[in-house]
């Protein structure tokens, strides 16, 4: 038993090197040369929220918006953390914006099978306090904004610790009450089931720098990065309050036109989402999430069918299906093309 134990609470070694912001350095940008691996993390692998481990071994969490005007219109309630599980991970969800009509989370995701993973989930329960240092990234530095204290009471430490032990013994009977987030599972569909009215539809398209995603990580990492930012978009319109957006339908589609890499959004979902102000465009998911990452370059209206792009992804009543695409695909896209009039060439062909 004891040995479990032990596989239980791990032990890590800290990098005692690591560098954190402190009372010194708010409101300063941030040096190179002294907090190379917050540049490393925000920077080139253009995170834009994540949790490391201090020179002493605790737990830091960290913000990273694209201005200080982003920082100010994106926390203006009182920072809260809750804990949920999702996919056999535990999240830990920082809510910057508790507002029921525009809420706003960052979900940090830990595998408990893994032991760094692991100890920082423990760890975070174990300190006194974690601090969530607010960062932004403008024309290539780091500015420490400001930095609070997250404070955990006791029953929530031990409802969470519950939930960690539940999924590191894979007995996700035991989680507690609520602790899974509900969804059911994305089936996989043929894309040509889709109606043609459907894939008529148009959008807004957000464009990336593809030479400079896969230079910088590599294919399979910059893939990665991709979805995983599209379906934290998805998964927290999944969680909205409002039923309207729940509800709603849209495609999402994928197109590489030379160096650049296309992700559109049909329709534009302006009519959720209505911009009053230029600010408001956050309160869009996709763009919310979607420019923040340093490869991208702008978002303009786009009709799928004439950039050649695929759909890739499917969201309809709460369900998100991921989208077959074979040679029957291109067919049908090629002559929805030619449909449409456009006398340039047809780009399925």
């Amino acid at each position: 038993m004891q040995e479990r134990q032990d596989d239980f609470f791990p032990q890590i070694s800290p990098d005692a090197a690591v560098a954190s912001p402190d009372a010194q350095t708010q409101g300063e940008v941030l040096e190179r040369e002294r907090f190379p691996h917050l540049y490393e993390l925000s920077e080139a692998q253009g995170l834009p929220y994540f949790a490391r481990l201090d020179a002493d071994g605790n737990v830091e969490l960290f913000l990273v918006f694209e201005s200080v005007e982003a920082f100010s219109e994106q926390t203006r309630d009182a920072v809260s953390l809750e804990f949920k599980t999702y996919r056999g991970k535990l999240l830990a969800v920082i809510w910057t914006l508790s507002d029921p009509m525009q809420p706003l989370g960052f979900p940090l995701s830990f595998d408990i099978q893994k032991a760094e993973d692991r100890y920082m989930a423990l760890k975070m329960l174990e300190q006194p306090s974690t601090r969530l240092h607010y960062l932004a990234y403008e024309e290539g530095v780091l500015m420490h904004i400001y930095t609070e204290e997250i404070d955990l009471s006791a029953a929530e430490g031990t409802r969470v610790q519950q939930m960690i032990r539940s999924l590191y013994e894979g007995k996700h009977d035991a989680l507690p009450e609520d602790a899974e987030v509900s969804e059911e599972e994305a089936k996989t569909i043929p894309a040509i089931c889709l109606p043609d009215a459907v894939l008529a539809e148009t959008g807004i398209a957000y464009v990336f720098s593809h030479d400079q995603m896969v230079r910088s990580r590599g294919e399979e990492a910059a893939h990665h990065l991709l979805m995983s930012t599209v379906q934290q978009a998805v998964w927290v319109m999944r969680r909205h309050s409002r039923s309207d957006v729940r509800e709603c339908s849209f495609t999402i589609w994928a197109a590489e036109r030379g160096d650049l890499l296309y992700l559109v959004v049909t329709p534009s979902l302006a009519q959720l989402f209505e911009v009053v102000h230029y600010s408001d465009e956050e309160l869009n998911p996709f763009a919310r999430f979607l420019l923040t990452l340093p490869e991208f370059l702008h978002s303009e209206e786009a009709a799928p069918l004439a950039l050649g792009a695929f759909p890739i992804l499917r969201y309809e009543g709460g369900r998100l299906y991921h989208l077959e695409i074979d040679g029957h695909t291109q067919e049908h896209l090629a002559r929805l093309f030619t449909q449409t009039g456009s006398e340039a060439r047809n780009p399925y062909t």
